[in-house]
């Protein structure tokens, strides 16, 4: 009985320290030089995918630090990131839905960085990704009419 106990502890706390990922040090993260930014791309990606696998809620802080680093990062790095109509359109003034694509368009870059890709393959590759987080119940996102006519 005793073994059963000790072994029930130790799962339970395994399990709560390795429940979920935690951005807080990303809050400091200073973006000081050139090679920073190359240096946080492991991160930013992270911080994407991240984003892209939990579900939405205003009182998640891992998920606001997450996006925070990731529109730093865009704001600096050599990559160049085009916000125009038709990611304004898809979003529809949702601040968790721009937040997600810009976080999608981070991870469609970086995850290709052998092969640039256009704009467009880039936009179509993020709506993907948003209409797929959408269609999930769990993620708790309110797609908007654009977004659930791309859903069925």
């Amino acid at each position: 009985m005793t073994k059963f106990f000790y072994a029930l502890v130790f799962f339970t706390l395994f399990s709560v320290g390795a429940e979920a990922q935690n951005f807080l040090d990303l809050a400091d993260y200073s973006f000081s030089s050139k090679e920073s930014y190359v240096k946080a791309e492991p991160q930013v990606l992270e911080a994407a995918t991240y984003l892209y696998t939990t579900p939405i809620a205003s009182d998640n802080l891992n998920r606001l630090i997450a996006s925070q680093f990731i529109l730093k990062w865009m704001e600096g790095t050599e990559y160049t990131f085009n916000v125009d109509s038709k990611m304004t359109d898809l979003t529809e003034g949702s601040t968790d839905l721009f937040g997600m694509y810009l976080a999608g368009m981070a991870k469609v870059v970086l995850e290709n960085k052998e092969t640039p890709l256009a704009d467009a393959v880039i936009h179509e590759q993020v709506t993907q990704m948003l209409v797929d987080y959408c269609k999930d119940p769990a993620h708790h996102a309110k797609p908007n009419k654009k977004l659930k006519k791309l859903m069925k």
